[in-house]
């Protein structure tokens, strides 16, 4: 790669942009030696990664289709969700939290924004922008928690405590979208949806059939709201890669969390 522009060495983070990727093209996002995300700019709505697919199924299936929401997005990447909701939600406010300035401003640098993204920018720690925010307006209808260190997600931004101040900025029957990236033990993702689960919302998780039985590495998405979901529309886009994925509710959802901790502020760390 030639381009300066599509690298990046900064003191707390390194990245690059590896363009020609995808079916479609566009350009992969590669920071600290982990795929973050896929970004088309001359196609927001084509979403190579399995993870994206689930994420944009659960706001897909979320208020009126094509109508303009209000998003709160805690982790940037390559802004690949923001993208997409742009393109397909016509007139959406969006708001985007971030910790690490340099790797964002390197992203905008060599792939700027649409003009049909409204999109605000924070630099901050997730949680420490939730506590600190207060509900404006009818308040989110989707809030989006997609953050990662390399492969590693932080624990204060999956305890009860903090999905319980999330839920606060929501509208009512708004959504909280939050993806996990799965190991064969499933521990993180299992004890994320109990978390979710002990707090009487209504919770369902999408995630490819060998990632749930533990053949396969991946993403579990889960979506929690205080109203019924509409898991059916959710799954009309999230099978459009190349396997099969699942949609756990109910029982099937019991099942998967079953055994599996609460987090909390204060637990020690497993």
């Amino acid at each position: 790669m030639g381009d300066r522009r599509l690298e990046l060495d900064g003191e707390h983070v390194s990245a690059r942009l590896l363009p020609g990727h995808g079916t479609k093209g566009g350009y992969t996002l590669v920071v600290d030696g982990v795929t973050q995300s896929h970004v088309n700019p001359r196609d927001p709505r084509d979403l190579q990664l399995e993870y994206t697919r689930m994420v944009a199924s659960v706001i897909d299936g979320c208020r009126e289709p094509a109508g303009p929401i209000r998003a709160l997005h805690l982790g940037a990447g390559g802004l690949t969700i923001p993208r997409y909701v742009g393109a397909t939600r016509p007139g959406s406010v969006q708001h985007v939290v971030e910790l690490h300035r340099v790797l964002l401003e390197f992203v905008l640098g060599a792939l700027p924004l649409g003009d049909d993204v409204d999109l605000t920018i924070q630099y901050d720690d997730g949680r420490a922008a939730v506590e600190r925010a207060t509900r404006t307006g009818d308040g989110y209808d989707v809030a989006v928690v997609d953050v990662f260190s390399g492969s590693i997600s932080p624990r204060h931004m999956s305890t009860a405590e903090f999905f319980t101040a999330l839920g606060g900025l929501l509208a009512p029957g708004g959504v909280i979208v939050v993806n996990t990236l799965a190991t064969r033990a499933l521990s993180m993702s299992r004890e994320v949806g109990a978390t979710l689960a002990s707090l009487q919302l209504e919770v369902v998780a999408l995630a490819a059939r060998a990632v749930v039985a533990g053949e396969s590495l991946g993403n579990v998405v889960f979506a929690a709201s205080d109203a019924p979901l509409d898991g059916d529309g959710f799954m009309r886009r999230a099978n459009d890669g190349q396997r099969p994925i699942d949609l756990l509710r109910g029982p099937t959802y019991d099942d998967f969390v079953e055994g599996a901790s609460v987090r909390r502020d204060g637990d020690a760390a497993a």
